[in-house]
C-alpha cells in the first residue's frame, strides 16, 4: 500500500482534489485566458461577454470576503470541472474539467482564493 501511494505521488497520479495548494500566479494567467472575458478581469463578476451571453446573469464576485466565505474549496472545483449548469448553477459556465488539468483547476482555485484577501 505504502509503495502504490509513493509511486502514484512520484508519477504525478495523485487525484488533483487530494492537492491542496495550487500556484496562484499560473492560475491568474489561466484566468486571463479562460474566464476573464465573463468573470472580469479582477474577479468581480464584471466581464465584457457576460452581458452578450447571458443578460440576466452575474457570476460571482471573487473578491468579495464575505461571499467567499460561502463557498468551499470542493464547491469551487466542481463548478470549474462540471461547470455551471451541473451543479444549478449558470448554464453558460463551461466545464474546464476535460480541458484543464488538475493542477491547472488547483492553480486557478488558488488564484480565485487569492483574490478575496
Amino acid at each position: 500500500m505504502v509503495l502504490s501511494l509513493a509511486l502514484m505521488l512520484g508519477l504525478g497520479l495523485w487525484p488533483a482534489a487530494a492537492s491542496t495548494t495550487g500556484d496562484a500566479a499560473a492560475g491568474a494567467k489561466i484566468f486571463a485566458a479562460r474566464c476573464a472575458r465573463c468573470h472580469g478581469p479582477g474577479g468581480k463578476g464584471d466581464g465584457p461577454d457576460l452581458v452578450k451571453l447571458h443578460p440576466t446573469s452575474s457570476p460571482v464576485n471573487w473578491t468579495n470576503p464575505v461571499v467567499m466565505k460561502k463557498w468551499s474549496d470542493e464547491e469551487i472545483l466542481e463548478i470549474i470541472t462540471k461547470g455551471g449548469k451541473a451543479v444549478d448553477s449558470s448554464p453558460i459556465m463551461p466545464p474546464w474539467g476535460g480541458k484543464l488539468t488538475g493542477a491547472q483547476i488547483q492553480d486557478l482555485l488558488a488564484f480565485i482564493r487569492s483574490l478575496a484577501k
